[in-house]
């Protein structure tokens, strides 16, 4: 009988998915933790919180960083940072030593992470730029990010000597569907330019342009929302 039920606890710790067992491939597990709150998440350092994001939040980063396939800053400070991995998932580190400390989760450890939505009339608008840059020696360097369309948000960081530099813009508030738009919008990825867009929407670079209101076709950035007709 105790041998029966030895066999039976060994089944269920094999078939059971762990994820504090799983944390413990990464040498973050030990310097920090996350707490599942309403809709999002608390992440501690040493026990003490120091990021909080919502899975709202998490959704545009997480979407860019698989769409371009990059790894893309979430929040930071001067000690930790929350990236979103092309790989649709979150890592934590210490920015003196990201691969040392980092720790690696799933993107749905507090539930599934929501599909960015696109603004549109009558509805919220939600918009979220993202921008980072590393020093590793004497000079400066500037973060800037800019929420686009309808809600024009501006964010600057700025850092002398080594270091690095997060700038974050985020933008919510009633919106509307640029009058010519579908509602539906691209997303740039790398090496996409304004041609290549619209031959795959059968549309024209002068059509983009308009909705849009680009001053300058050529400069569209890997990230940036483009609405479409």
């Amino acid at each position: 009988m105790k041998h029966m039920l030895r066999v039976i606890f060994l089944l269920v710790l094999l078939l059971v998915p762990s994820l504090t067992r799983a944390q413990q491939n990464y040498p973050g597990a030990a310097l920090f933790a996350y707490q599942c709150s309403g809709a999002g998440i608390i992440f501690t350092w040493y026990g003490t919180p120091v990021i909080e994001v919502t899975l709202a939040q998490l959704a545009t980063p997480l979407s860019v960083a698989g769409s371009i396939q990059q790894n893309l800053p979430v929040r930071g400070g001067a000690d930790v940072s929350l990236w979103a991995l092309k790989s649709n998932e979150l890592q934590i580190h210490e920015n003196k030593d990201p691969d040392g400390t980092k720790l690696v989760l799933s993107s749905s450890i507090c539930g599934p992470i929501p599909l960015p939505l696109a603004p549109g009339a009558g509805q919220p608008f939600s918009g979220q730029a993202l921008s980072f840059v590393q020093l590793n020696g004497p000079g400066q360097a500037l973060a800037f990010a800019q929420v686009t369309a309808s809600g024009q948000v501006q964010a600057y960081a700025e850092i002398s000597g080594s270091g690095q530099a997060l700038a974050l813009a985020e933008s919510s508030g009633g919106a509307t569907v640029p009058g010519g738009s579908s509602g539906q919008v691209h997303i740039v990825r790398a090496g996409e330019n304004l041609f290549r867009i619209a031959l795959r929407y059968r549309t024209t670079v002068s059509v983009l342009v308009a909705l849009n209101n680009l001053s300058n076709p050529a400069l569209i950035y890997i990230g940036q929302t483009l609405y479409l007709p």
